[in-house]
């Protein structure tokens, strides 16, 4: 076996609580040998409706940028809430800090939906009704109708979310397929919906953004290196 060819870096920023990042990461990209994904991680603020900013990331991001990158993603989705606006900085913030193109999961969320022509959308929110409602709240500032959102009945802990199996998971995205709409969007990236996007794009007919996936395209797209990826959806086939 040869040397291995020249890779690109990726850069992903963790949540501490996220059991899902890494995983579906590799999963999804085991394939791609030219791509090195590297991952830190960080401690969330206490509350949902904190917002996240370089303060919070503290040295990840610092860290992260030792491995040299070509691009570096926030895994997190709390700028649906709290303003993609926030993201936006964020996002600025972190090429400043790693002088490489940032992204979120939430900005990439809304580049996804913008890709897929998706302006009427059911939403999958595995937290509280009222974030929810912030969600749909942000989005149709940007365009975004949100016409349906499915919320579970009890509130989880994020290692709950990630704990749900598929049964539990599709038991939370299936109310958010009704009629009239361009797509389904699963915000939340440590519930474990990637998995099942192209079973439910080909039962339902209509794509699936998973939030997760999303900041894997987004990753991509921005370093310069995306291409389709079968087996995954409608959004990562896109060329």
């Amino acid at each position: 076996m040869g040397a291995p060819g020249p890779e690109t870096r990726l850069g992903i920023l963790v949540p501490s609580s996220n059991s899902n990042a890494e995983t579906l990461t590799a999963s999804i990209l085991a394939e791609q040998r030219d791509l090195g994904v590297h991952y830190s991680r960080f401690r969330l603020p206490p509350r949902l409706d904190d917002p996240v900013d370089l303060g919070v990331l503290g040295e990840a991001p610092s860290l992260l940028n030792d491995a040299e990158l070509q691009a570096i993603a926030f895994h997190g989705t709390s700028g649906s809430w709290t303003g993609i606006a926030g993201d936006q900085g964020l996002c600025a913030g972190l090429e400043s800090v790693c002088g490489a193109p940032a992204t979120t999961a939430s900005v990439a969320v809304v580049e996804a939906l913008s890709a897929l022509k998706a302006t009427r959308v059911g939403l999958v929110f595995p937290g509280p009704g009222t974030i929810a409602s912030l969600i749909q709240g942000e989005y149709a500032a940007h365009g975004i109708d949100v016409t349906d959102i499915s919320v579970p009945e009890v509130v989880m802990t994020n290692p709950e979310i990630a704990r749900l199996d598929q049964s539990g998971v599709e038991g939370l995205m299936r109310p958010a397929f009704t009629a009239d709409i361009d797509a389904v969007v699963c915000i939340g990236t440590n519930l474990r919906s990637g998995y099942f996007v192209a079973g439910l794009e080909q039962e339902f007919g209509i794509p699936v953004v998973d939030s997760a996936i999303a900041t894997i395209w987004h990753l991509l797209r921005i370093a310069g290196v995306a291409r389709p990826i079968p087996g995954w959806g409608a959004l990562l086939a896109l060329e």
